[in-house]
Formats: structure tokens, C-alpha cells, sequence
């Protein structure tokens, strides 16, 4: 097992692609969750049985909001594969979800389909072992991660509205206004270099831009209280400020202090508190075989 440093008091712990995680290393990212604010969780949904995101079991009851760009979802309509964010609160030993949002990066038409990848709003879609590929013309509605600009798909669906729509970073360079890589006419005035957005409208193909009709900004509406601790699932991209990398689409900063370079390019779950910026002090590199990675995930709920 390797081991490394996020900062010079934090251990992050790699090597993690064996389905079961050493028991030195369980112990150690075992972690109090909760407190006074929320916990967002951001990642995967690898099991409905003690609905599991990003390596937490997450209660869903009654008070429950669930929800995707679209409004409303009724209960029982999220599956594994999901690509979700969850704002929890402490209850007792666990968490309960007050809010979980369906965060697709994109839903819209698909434009080309070649061997494991396809193309939705002039993103690139990974497509995984053992998902079906879609046709061109379908509207789908892409569950998964970002990597930089293009997504990991999870799970392909059909979409369910007409509008198409990019969920993801904001790019603010002269003469160029992006959101996860693609062109877009606009967005909102708040909506910093380095933000989440979620923009509503069409993807031109044409003109290789999306044309905003509205847009939301934010990924949290801290619907447990302000954030005090985040476990995100993702992939590194680079950035001009320190530490010089963040969580693609995640929306949110790393501590300066950091020392990341040792995970660019892997699937990792990061973990820690937040305080304005996300002061990670814990890592596990996953599996990229989502059977491998599915059980890594649901071995690290049981201890946290």
C-alpha cells in the first residue's frame, strides 16, 4: 500500500483497487461525520441497500427532496448508476438526506456514436464496459463524472424533457465563455471562472456552441445547513492556482496547501472538511472496474 500526504498533517491512503480495503486503512478513514451543518457528498450511487454515494450510507425518509434539473422526482425513481448530490445532516451514528439532486452533465441528442464513446451537446461521452450504446438522434440524459471535458458515463437514460442542458464548470477566459468545455452565449453574472452552472437551452451543432436560455447556478442549496464536510467522487483536472488541481465539475476549491499532483488522472474519493474551500485530508484512489469499485465503496460504508 502506498501511502502519501495531502498536506503535511493529513494521510491520504492510495492503492486502493483490490475489492477489499486492508483493515489499517479502514480504521484510519473512519471519520466523524455531521456536527452543526451539513455534509454534501457528491459521486456515484453504487446500491440502493443503505443507499450509498461516494462511499456513504445515506438514510432517505420522509422529508427527503428528490430532484433533478427538471423539478420534482417521485420516490423510488433513482437507480444505481445515478450520478447524484446529496446534502445530509447528522442523525443519531448516520446521515439523512435532506436534498438529492440527479446531477446529469448533460441530457440532449446524441450527435455521433463511435465504438465506446458518443458525442451530446458537443461533449464527449465515455461509455463504459456492458453499457448499451445509444443511436444517434436518441435523447438521452448522461449519468456519470467529469474528466476535464469530456464525462465517464455511469448510466445512459431517456430523457425526459425536451430542452437540453450542460451541467458543469464554468470557463471565463477573453473572448471565451464556457461550461464544461463547450461554448455557450451566456451564462449567469455571478457564475465565477472555476463555478458550477447548470444551463438550459440548445446545443447548436452547427456553430459547435449551446445556446443559453437560462441558467442555474450551484451545485449545494444547503438544504442541511451550511457545508462542513464533503466526500466527492471524482477526477482531477488542472488549474493556475494552487494546489494547481481541482475535482472536475464539482464547483468548489481545494485548500491551497494540498499536494494532489500523485492522483491526477485516477478515479478518487476524496473526503474532509469544508470551510470556504475544500480542505480534503483523505483519499482513496478507486478501481476503475465498477465491480471492483462498487465493492471497495460499499466495504468504506460500513465504516464511516
Amino acid at each position: 500500500m502506498k501511502t502519501g500526504n495531502l498536506s503535511r498533517r493529513a494521510a491520504v491512503f492510495s492503492g486502493m483497487a483490490a475489492c477489499a480495503l486492508p483493515r489499517g486503512v479502514l480504521g484510519q478513514e473512519r471519520e466523524l461525520e455531521g456536527g452543526i451543518g451539513g455534509t454534501g457528498i457528491v459521486g456515484i450511487l453504487t446500491d440502493l441497500n443503505g443507499f450509498i454515494v461516494a462511499g456513504r450510507s445515506v438514510a432517505i425518509n420522509a422529508g427527503t427532496v428528490l430532484v433533478d434539473a427538471f423539478g420534482p422526482l417521485p420516490t423510488g425513481s433513482l437507480v444505481p448508476g445515478d450520478s447524484l448530490t446529496v446534502e445530509a445532516a447528522a442523525s443519531g451514528d448516520g446521515l439523512v438526506a435532506r436534498r438529492v439532486y440527479l446531477t446529469q452533465p448533460v441530457v440532449g441528442p446524441v450527435s455521433a456514436v463511435s465504438g465506446q464513446r458518443a458525442v451530446v451537446n458537443g461533449v464527449e461521452v465515455a461509455l463504459t464496459s456492458g453499457m448499451q450504446r445509444p443511436r444517434v438522434g436518441d435523447r438521452v440524459a448522461v449519468s456519470g463524472l467529469w474528466q476535464g471535458n469530456r464525462v465517464i458515463a455511469s448510466r445512459l437514460s431517456t430523457a425526459r424533457s425536451p430542452r437540453d442542458v450542460i451541467a458543469g464548470d464554468v470557463t471565463r477566459r477573453i473572448g471565451r465563455l464556457a461550461v464544461g468545455g463547450v461554448p455557450v452565449t451566456r451564462v449567469g453574472a455571478a457564475q465565477t471562472d472555476g463555478s458550477f452552472a447548470t444551463v438550459y437551452g440548445r446545443y447548436d451543432t452547427a456553430a459547435g456552441r449551446f445556446i443559453v436560455e437560462n441558467t442555474q447556478g450551484g451545485r449545494f442549496v444547503l438544504a442541511a445547513g451550511p457545508l462542513k464536510h464533503l466526500a466527492v467522487e471524482g477526477f482531477l483536472e488542472p488549474t493556475r492556482q494552487a494546489p494547481e488541481f481541482r475535482i472536475s465539475g464539482l464547483g468548489h476549491s481545494f485548500a491551497r496547501n494540498l499536494r494532489l499532483a500523485e492522483f491526477a488522472d485516477r478515479r478518487v474519493l476524496f473526503s474532509g472538511p469544508y470551510k470556504d474551500v475544500f480542505a480534503a485530508d483523505k483519499a482513496v484512489i478507486l478501481p476503475e472496474d465498477p465491480r471492483r469499485r462498487r465493492n471497495v465503496l460499499r466495504t468504506l460504508s460500513t465504516r464511516t
